[in-house]
């Protein structure tokens, strides 16, 4: 859904048609705030490129650009896109929605080119400055950077030293306007940078929710940019390796950028992995699949240097592969970036990047940076300490506990605490001129508010050309007071439009001629399965069908509660307590003290920080799915993001329990449907529908052992086995078999046929278990198949008329027996497929807790 605009919209509007308006309002602040803007130049004249979202805002108005602003709220919910951690730990702080102004920033084609170009030099010069740093340190001897600006930042990875082949493949740099309106550079982003994967989410939602005006507008395209990515990914393992193996490096879900980097694995076709899923043996880096491990060719890091081997680097990481870097050195493994490409952030080399160019490239420096003063220089430091309230002070390690202070913000106590920070340690501390930065409207409640506008850019290396992601990722605060723009204080996030002259929009696509391009070819390749993706995959199942049963069994003891709690004695009210009962014995959450029965459902619908509750399941299945993103189709979280959201909260006492419970299936069904219809049948198709048939088959059995494995009245004992039936979808079955006189007379017979033995009932016991060997064959695991096989085959013997008769004991042998098998086959495949590496013990140094913790 978009918000509509008119195909029509006039596109020379400059204050809204009658000079009032949202546009007008904004108009008026930019004026009053002074300096430089993204809609309007410093005579106040609308910019030519403004005029496709100028014209949508002139008639929208502020009701429609309300509406765009909810829209694109929603839809950052459904496609789960986060800043923070995910809903990996129950307690865990979830981290919040990464939130979008729906009005892009636009830049034309002209300006773009520049900047392009400027951007490409500085990525070379960055390069040319790695090489020697990690090479022969010319520039060090030579005295043109001085060693304790280097040495003495935490990014230098003396480990790192020496190891061939280090391209920096990946780039990013931060850029915010200066006061008269040109681009500088703020920081780059050299060590593992972030946001490519939101740029395309910002693309996405916004180009959804102006849709009209997305169609219309002649853009440069994202999606070739990661083309090429992948491309020089695989590049940078050589020429010599026909099938290169790229895998996205991840410290986990606990990591704020966690979206961004499955998101950004999924756009590469990259595995997703974390240190838990290689090892290192003679030398090389191994994906430790579930069936034979595969070698690693490259690997695209998003771990931070100190923590990636805890052998020679960060002793205490548990994070990190030990052996890592003894395999770069080897050249065995390539990494992007390589280690120690983080030295390159260190703002302490910004005034020194001009005679860099130079001396480098022999031309100047075309995108400036801040005016930056390093305090390791004696005329350096007393400059900053003079001039402390007009400066931004920033440490020179990103991973310093202290971040950027805002001298005209600080009291003079603090500004004097701060002097004698410097003093003490002055070569770890830069002073810099703040650099204006644009602002760019965002919309709130009360019209279009002018906030600061910081653009991070992404480029990649690739053959001999480095290549710019055409636009980025915008950010912008709230305020225009304040210089503070970033994620972490709250900052919204801004697609980013470039105009481009090229017929329909075609800027940014690679080619894709097999003959051109035949490492995009070499790519597709089948992923080994890792232990950890596997056991996720296998539980993204279990929760799935796990909280399908529950809310099927909940719904029928919700509509017995509702018809028969009042009327105790009956059979009605009889059948009511065994099927509330069952949903007790199957959620393991017992009722409290004089709760009536329909709190007690309510009870096990719950809340998801109760464990065991629906809502706890449902919890659970998002963050199983969270750490196999890369292995879910797109459409999946849209309803999961429905899911959670219905069960955040316990529903209102005066609201039916039923219309949540309804809405629960309609979700879990949804999932089972996508999950269904995209997912290739191959070893992850496997592990999941494996967790999924040992789930509903344990589920049938449990929920038959609670209810019809005990011999009640007749009436009862016929109420009860409708009951189980409709809670196991197969009462319309049952109904028409018994009709039409089909199935067996009793229902007791009738109820465990379908249930139990019955091969062609998609809910009956045999069925899962036939199913699961099929998904253990995929597995790839023979022993587990024969098992599964034997077991079916012991239920296709059985003689339910004598399972069945008497006081039942023989069935209660019969589902325990299944039961415990079922049971061993689950923990038989966790112990073969789903191990862990064992946690890492290493020996701590005093150094080894030092740094970021």
């Amino acid at each position: 859904m978009s918000v509509p605009v008119s195909a029509s919209a006039s596109e020379d509007v400059t204050e809204g048609a009658s000079g009032t308006g949202p546009l007008a309002d904004y108009r008026a602040q930019v004026r009053t705030e002074g300096g430089p803007d993204e809609w309007y130049d410093a005579s106040h004249r609308l910019r030519p490129e403004q005029h496709p979202i100028t014209s949508a805002v002139d008639q929208l108005g502020l009701p429609g650009l309300l509406a765009a602003r909810g829209e694109a709220r929603r839809l950052v919910e459904d496609d789960g896109i986060r800043y923070g951690p995910g809903a990996m730990d129950d307690d865990a702080d979830p981290g919040r929605s990464w939130v979008i102004d729906p009005l892009p920033v636009v830049i034309g084609s002209q300006e773009w080119a520049g900047l392009e170009s400027a951007l490409r030099q500085r990525a070379l010069l960055l390069q040319l400055l790695h090489d020697d740093l990690y090479g022969a340190r010319r520039l060090l001897s030579d005295r043109v950077l001085p060693a304790d600006v280097v040495l003495g930042h935490p990014g230098f990875i003396r480990g790192a030293d020496g190891i061939a082949h280090q391209r920096l493949v990946l780039t990013a740099t931060d850029l915010a306007r200066d006061a008269d309106g040109a681009w500088a550079v703020l920081a780059d982003k050299t060590a593992a940078p972030a946001g490519a994967g939101y740029a395309m989410a910002n693309r996405r939602v916004t180009s959804r929710v102006l849709g009209p005006v997305h169609r219309r507008a002649s853009l440069a395209r994202l999606r070739g940019f990661f083309d090429t990515m992948a491309r020089a990914l695989g590049a940078v393992a050589g020429s010599d390796v026909d099938t290169p193996r790229v895998v996205l490096l991840s410290p986990g879900t606990g990591a704020e950028t966690a979206f961004d980097q499955g998101f950004l694995a999924t756009l590469l076709g990259f595995p997703l992995v974390e240190g838990d899923d290689l090892s290192v043996r003679d030398g090389r880096v191994w994906i430790r699949s579930t069936g034979r491990s595969e070698p690693v060719d490259v690997v695209l890091r998003r771990l931070d240097a100190e923590f990636c081997d805890p052998l020679e680097l960060r002793a205490d990481s548990q994070l990190g592969l030990p052996g890592l870097v003894e395999s770069a050195r080897r050249g065995t493994v390539h990494l992007a970036n390589p280690l120690g490409s983080g030295v390159l952030e260190n703002p302490g080399l910004t005034p020194y990047l001009p005679a860099l160019s130079r001396r480098l490239l022999g031309e100047d420096l075309a995108l400036p940076s801040a005016t930056t003063w390093w305090c390791g220089e004696p005329a350096e430091l007393s400059h900053v300490l003079a001039h402390l309230d007009t400066l931004v002070v920033k440490p020179i390690s990103r991973g310093a506990v202290v971040a950027a202070r805002f001298g005209w913000d600080l009291s003079s106590a603090e500004r004097d605490d701060l002097r004698r920070e410097i003093s003490a340690r002055p070569w770890a501390w830069v002073g810099q001129e703040p650099i204006a930065m644009s602002t760019a409207p965002v919309v709130t409640p009360t019209g279009l508010t002018p906030g600061r506008f910081v653009l991070r850019t992404f480029g990649v290396a690739h053959a001999d050309e480095h290549h710019v992601m055409p636009g980025g990722l915008g950010r912008v605060n709230t305020s225009a007071a304040s210089l503070l723009v970033s994620n972490a204080s709250g900052a919204l996030a801004k697609d980013v439009w470039v105009l481009t002259d090229e017929p329909s929009g075609l800027r940014g696509w690679a080619s894709r001629d097999p003959a051109t391009q035949p490492a995009l070819v070499r790519l597709q390749r089948r992923a080994a399965v890792a232990p950890r993706v596997a056991d996720n995959l296998f539980w993204v199942g279990r929760y799935a069908e796990r909280a399908e049963g529950i809310a099927r069994l909940l719904r029928v003891a919700d509509d017995l509660a509702e018809d028969h709690a009042q009327r105790p004695d009956t059979p009605g009210a009889a059948t009511m307590a065994v099927m509330v009962a069952a949903g007790a014995r199957l959620t393991g959450l017992a009722p409290q003290p004089g709760m009536s029965p329909s709190d007690h459902i309510r009870a096990m619908v719950g809340t998801p920080q109760q464990v065991g509750t629906l809502a706890h399941t449902g919890h659970r299945i998002v963050a199983a799915a969270e750490n196999v993103r890369d292995q879910l189709s797109q459409d999946i979280w849209h309803v999961l993001s429905r899911l959670a959201r219905t069960l955040a909260t316990p529903a209102p006492t005066d609201v039916p329990l039923r219309q949540q419970l309804d809405v629960v299936l309609e979700s879990l069904l949804a999932v089972a449907g996508v999950v269904h219809e995209s997912m290739v049948r191959d070893q992850t198709w496997g592990f999941l529908d494996g967790g999924v048939r040992v789930e509903r088959a344990q589920h049938t059995v449990a929920l038959l052992r609670a209810t019809l494995a005990v011999e009640r009245a007749p009436i009862t004992d016929g109420q009860v086995t409708e009951s189980v039936l409709e809670a196991c979808e197969s009462i319309l079955t049952h109904r028409r078999r018994t009709a039409s006189g089909e199935g067996p007379a009793w229902p007791i017979h009738s109820a465990t046929s379908l249930l139990l033995v019955d091969p062609g009932n998609p809910r009956s016991v045999a069925f899962q278990v036939a199913r699961l060997g099929k998904a253990l064959r995929l597995a790839a695991d023979d022993d587990l198949v024969e098992r599964a096989e034997a077991l079916g085959a012991s239920l296709a013997d059985l003689d339910l008329v004598d399972v069945c008769a008497g006081d039942r004991a023989e069935l209660r042998d019969v589902l325990a027996t299944v039961e415990t098998t079922l049971r061993a086959i689950s923990a038989d495949l966790t112990a073969r497929h789903f191990s862990r590496k064992p946690t890492q013990r290493v020996l701590l140094g005093d150094w080894a807790g030092a740094g970021r913790p």
